[in-house]
């Protein structure tokens, strides 16, 4: 994917997420005066739309297109660093992760070690929020809007438990072609990772839903995390 060219159009596709009931989710979990890290920022929007209900959020994501256009929405600190690799002088009480960026993880020893590098910036007593993609079958999709097209065919192996997809972009008579292949992690695949680094998951939860709890049915899931304090 051409994210330099592509970044700009990245809003208009995902206009229909709900963002404000996601980020109604997480204030359910956080203090005022918690200090927030989005890994995976992307954009910002969920830390755009938790700094304007008064909390003190960072971000962290891989892609410089990304982040360029989350520093026209978010007054704070933006790193451009992988989750495989974080290096930050400074602790969060609360770290969230969106939008199925773990997903991208090619394994469980990738999930281990993104866990551990969340552990080391998480206060004692603090949260982590995950959010994963759990898919239930391959499928297609076709939207439009204004002029822009997007089509979109994936596969899910439940075998292998990776998801394989391919979206096309028609943007202005152009088209920008994204594939990435998402490794599908399973509740207690999830708990094991965790506990392996000394955290613990408390709760899970479906669709952003405080009173849904999450099961391996739900096309996806929130994880409430935190460190197991000896």
């Amino acid at each position: 994917m051409e994210y330099k060219e592509f970044a700009k159009y990245y809003d208009n596709f995902y206009k229909n997420k709900n963002y404000h009931k996601e980020t109604e989710f997480l204030k359910c979990f956080i203090n005022q005066d918690d200090k927030i890290i989005d890994i995976g920022c992307g954009t910002g929007l969920h830390a755009s739309l938790l700094q304007q209900n008064g909390f003190q959020v960072d971000g962290l994501d891989l892609n410089k297109e990304m982040l360029d256009i989350a520093k026209t929405r978010v007054y704070s600190n933006l790193y451009l660093q992988d989750v495989l690799d974080i290096s930050l002088n400074q602790k969060y009480d609360i770290i969230i992760s969106m939008f199925a960026v773990l997903n991208h993880l090619k394994d469980t020893q990738e999930l281990e070690k993104a866990l551990m590098n969340l552990k080391n910036i998480l206060t004692d007593g603090g949260k982590i929020i995950i959010d994963l993609h759990n898919p239930q079958s391959s499928g297609s999709k076709t939207d439009s809007y204004d002029n822009m097209t997007r089509t979109m065919k994936w596969h899910y192996d439940k075998k292998t438990k990776i998801e394989d997809s391919k979206i096309i972009f028609e943007i202005e008579g152009k088209k920008y072609i994204d594939s990435h292949i998402f490794r599908i992690f399973t509740i207690d695949e999830v708990k094991q990772c965790c506990a392996n680094v000394g955290l613990v998951v408390k709760k899970v939860y479906e669709n952003y839903d405080i009173n849904k709890r999450g099961s391996s049915i739900s096309k996806n899931l929130q994880f409430l995390i935190c460190k197991v304090l000896f």
